[in-house]
């Protein structure tokens, strides 16, 4: 009786690792367009610029899917490491064609004298997130052989890490 039960601990736990880990990677992808993503430009054979563009304020995530894609375009490229020469994050503005309706809740307090109304956003939600946009953009130099101390990554362990 106890075996079938550790199985079945074992088999959830393992669900929902993998859950937790295509959850993570989910916005990991070639953006299309002018959309979310990344994108990289050749700006000579070893110098890249690598942009990665996330929905929401998400600095510390675009920043790491930056790294991973010039790690992988690294290695493409036949190279072993990267140098980031400037790094430059913006929050980016969405004007939607047709603004969401912010839900509100209203509160109505009654006492002695009467009763009055508050209205105000729900806590749970940033009318600001939906719109924003988090950009990060990498201009990287690779090489090969012996990396430089400053600013360098190497790609292999990047690419893995990240």
């Amino acid at each position: 009786m106890i075996k079938p039960f550790i199985a079945l601990c074992l088999l959830v736990l393992l669900t929902g690792c993998a859950s937790q880990q295509h959850q993570q990677h989910r916005h990991y992808h070639p953006a299309k367009g002018d959309g979310t993503g990344y994108k990289e430009l050749a700006l000579s054979e070893t110098h890249y610029r690598v942009q990665f563009k996330l929905r929401g304020q998400q600095r510390a995530a675009a920043e790491r899917y930056a790294l991973r894609r010039a790690a992988e375009l690294t290695l493409q490229q036949g190279y072993d490491w990267f140098v980031v020469i400037k790094k430059t994050q913006r929050r980016l503005e969405d004007e939607p064609a047709f603004p969401a309706r912010r839900e509100a809740i209203t509160q109505r307090h009654c006492g002695l004298l009467g009763c009055r109304s508050t209205r105000y956003a729900r806590p749970d939600e940033d009318p600001f997130d939906e719109e924003a946009y988090t950009l990060v953009l990498l201009e990287i130099q690779m090489g090969r052989g012996v990396r430089p101390e400053k600013n360098s990554y190497d790609a292999e362990t990047t690419r893995t890490i990240i």
